[in-house]
This record gives C-alpha cells, sequence and structure tokens, in this order.
C-alpha cells in the first residue's frame, strides 16, 4: 500500500492534513503525526502522472490528493485509524 506521513514536530501550532477529493480534514497538534495509505490495485496512475500522492503545501498544513478513487485510511502514530475532523479546533 502507498502510505505518506505527515508529522508536526517543528511548529506549537495545529497542521491541517486535507484530504481529497472528500474534504476530510485531519488535525495533528505539535509533536502529532499521520499516515495515509490507500489500496495499490485502485492505483491511477495517469490521474497523479505516476505519483502515488499529489501534496499542496499551504499557510496551515498540506492537501493531499491520493492516486486511488477509492477510500484512503488515515492513521495516528499508533496505527489506530481517525475519523476525519480529528481535533478539529472549536470555532470561534
Amino acid at each position: 500500500m502507498p502510505k505518506i506521513r505527515f508529522t508536526n514536530s517543528d511548529s506549537d501550532k495545529p497542521f491541517v492534513v486535507w484530504l481529497e477529493p472528500w474534504a476530510r480534514d485531519y488535525w495533528l497538534r505539535p509533536g502529532d503525526a499521520v499516515t495515509i495509505e490507500y489500496d495499490e490495485s485502485d492505483f491511477v496512475e495517469q490521474a497523479n502522472l505516476g505519483a502515488e500522492f499529489d501534496v499542496v503545501w499551504h499557510d496551515r498544513g498540506v492537501t493531499v490528493w491520493p492516486a486511488s478513487s477509492h477510500e484512503a485510511a488515515v492513521r495516528d502514530q499508533s496505527g489506530t485509524d481517525l475519523e476525519y475532523g480529528h481535533q478539529r479546533p472549536a470555532e470561534g
């Protein structure tokens, strides 16, 4: 399974990982990490020009597009599956 890992190790601020095309957000507090993976049998090479993930960096984190049309799994450092909205800051 193709995997990519993001760690919020160099900041004292929350870091968001947006997973597209599903518009799902996963928030990392300082010191947190997540791994995103998907089933390799559904790899859509033409869509991402041979890349396993397309990553766009922005001021609050990253947006990740897996090269798969099926769901991607997002897991914390212990391997636990995360729900979208994980650690999302309260509005206000």
